[in-house]
């Protein structure tokens, strides 16, 4: 399952160019969630740090003029639209 559905692959790149460690590559490649529903052990505690490292991207893509939204897919799951 893939957690981003990639519109414009050079809006990827460039957006991989602006993550800031494995978590953020991660939202961008749909590893992980928008939502932290996919953070797992230790990291589960951490939720609040996930939550702000997910915005600061959103931060730097929106700042950086790259097209991305959220769309809800089957059973309310949250995806990242890029392009």
């Amino acid at each position: 399952m893939s957690w981003t559905i990639v519109r414009n692959e050079e809006a990827l790149q460039q957006a991989l160019k602006l993550a800031k460690g494995c978590y953020q590559t991660g939202l961008l490649l749909g590893h992980e969630n928008l939502s932290g529903s996919t953070l797992r052990g230790v990291a589960k505690n951490f939720g609040g740090k996930y939550a702000t490292s997910r915005h600061n991207l959103l931060d730097r893509l929106q700042a950086a003029g790259i097209p991305f939204h959220e769309e809800t897919g089957e059973h309310n799951r949250r995806l990242l639209v890029i392009g």
